[in-house]
């Protein structure tokens, strides 16, 4: 009798184990279907949002860039929620390819740019486009705050321009060479800020690539308020410049504290530094 009752027991000690075993099997592949559904779900929904604006093409980003965003000027770098971080911190963010800047507020004097998520689909020449212009950003950032390498400029009208002269005044140089198209254009926003600044302690300096007839013949048809300064290719190579025009601000000490690639940026930072000279 109890071999009997011991036998009945363990059939159905055995049954109900296996019933357990079973129901949490189902119940995980039913979880699992529903988790690979939501996954899908969610991939489906993130595969289908919308681009911004900003980010719908390259061509329409890169106007965007250009009427909005300069890294190589000063600005207030946010993260994306919005908080105050470095500027090499934000820079060196971008060159990852993974962010674009955005420009959330845009006064005269201190723009504010955000992080943004690089989206997904975008295409991906605006990714290597800000990888590029970050870099070139983050190169002329880290030169900020060097010394301009020695130097005895003689501009073509025979003036000189060394360390000793320009102590205590604010130099500004200008980067260029005749065949380069926007360094030219540029040549009458340049002479509206030699004439607003002619009364204040302020040097302007152009470096040019080309000997000193060539620039004197092209300089008889284009109006240059700069005092030029011929055959400075070898001495722009000490600044290890990385695109033409170049613009740099240095201080009565000889200190580089700003370089920008266009005339506008130029004047928004001499407004800037306005106080210091």
């Amino acid at each position: 009798m109890k071999k009997n009752i011991l036998i009945v027991l363990s059939v159905l000690f055995v049954f109900f184990t296996a019933t357990i075993i079973a129901v949490r099997y189902f119940d995980n592949e039913n979880n699992h279907q529903v988790n690979n559904k939501n996954d899908k779900k969610l991939n489906k929904m993130i595969e289908e949002e919308e681009l911004p604006p900003s980010q719908s093409s390259f061509k329409i980003w890169n106007q965007y860039i250009k009427n909005n965003i300069d890294l190589m000027s000063s600005f207030q770098p946010q993260d994306e929620k919005g908080k105050v971080i470095e500027k090499e911190n934000f820079l060196a963010t971008l060159e990852n390819g993974l962010y674009l800047p955005e420009s959330i507020d845009t006064n005269d004097i201190i723009p504010i740019y955000q992080l943004t998520s690089l989206h997904s689909k975008a295409e991906e020449k605006i990714q290597r486009s800000i990888k590029s212009l970050a870099k070139k950003a983050m190169h002329y950032f880290k030169m900020e705050g060097s010394r301009l390498p020695e130097h005895d400029f003689i501009s073509l009208e025979g003036k000189s321009f060394n360390e000793e002269q320009t102590k205590g005044k604010l130099m500004v140089i200008k980067c260029w060479f005749i065949t380069c198209r926007v360094c030219v254009e540029e040549f009458p926003e340049l002479n509206e800020l030699v004439d607003k600044y002619k009364e204040r302690n302020v040097v302007f300096v152009s470096l040019a690539f080309d000997e000193k007839d060539k620039l004197q013949k092209f300089l008889k048809t284009k109006e240059f308020k700069y005092a030029t300064i011929p055959s400075q290719r070898n001495y722009m190579k000490k600044l290890k410049l990385k695109q033409y025009p170049t613009h740099i601000i240095v201080n009565g000490e000889g200190v580089i504290v700003k370089m920008v690639s266009n005339v506008k940026t130029l004047a928004m930072e001499l407004k800037r530094l306005d106080s210091e000279f």
